[in-house]
């Protein structure tokens, strides 16, 4: 199982080089890293949601971006004949999200440690709370489409 290199799975795809259950695997790994390695770090360090506004219109605005993001990847794959768009999405987001969880990680246990001295810096997680998520699945589609562009063609 291939969990890093994006262009070389993005290859592997368009040769149909990987069997159903292998594309099983990769999509139930990137399942359960994505809830684990979003709601886990504000468990570990403290931080759970205090913010129950926030994290709920954060969770709206992902929703919208997945949804953008999810339609783009099919616009891109619908131009080639290679893999199937669900293949690409499935197989593609374990390499991509394992690149964007380190950077939530590094960023989170920053902010964490930058202000939990402070007990007045609530608008710091307020902020970082709505903005993250969104911005971690923007980053997933648009990773997941160079990938796509340039190895498909």
């Amino acid at each position: 199982m291939n969990i890093w290199n994006t262009n070389q799975l993005a290859a592997d795809l368009a040769s149909e080089a990987l069997s159903q259950k292998q594309k099983a695997q990769y999509y139930i790994a990137c399942f359960y890293l994505q809830i684990a390695s979003t709601v886990l770090p504000m468990y570990f360090l403290g931080y759970s949601y205090y913010l129950n506004i926030v994290t709920f219109a954060s969770y709206v605005a992902t929703l919208a971006v997945f949804h953008v993001g999810a339609m783009s990847v099919y616009k891109a794959c619908s131009g080639y004949r290679k893999a199937g768009v669900l293949d690409t999405l499935v197989v593609l987001s374990l390499p991509v999200c394992l690149k964007i969880q380190l950077v939530y990680w590094l960023s989170y246990a920053l902010i964490a440690l930058l202000f939990a001295e402070q007990q007045s810096a609530a608008y710091v997680w307020l902020i970082y709370s709505f903005v993250v998520m969104p911005v971690m699945v923007w980053c997933q589609f648009y990773l997941i489409k160079k990938a796509v562009h340039q190895n498909y063609a």
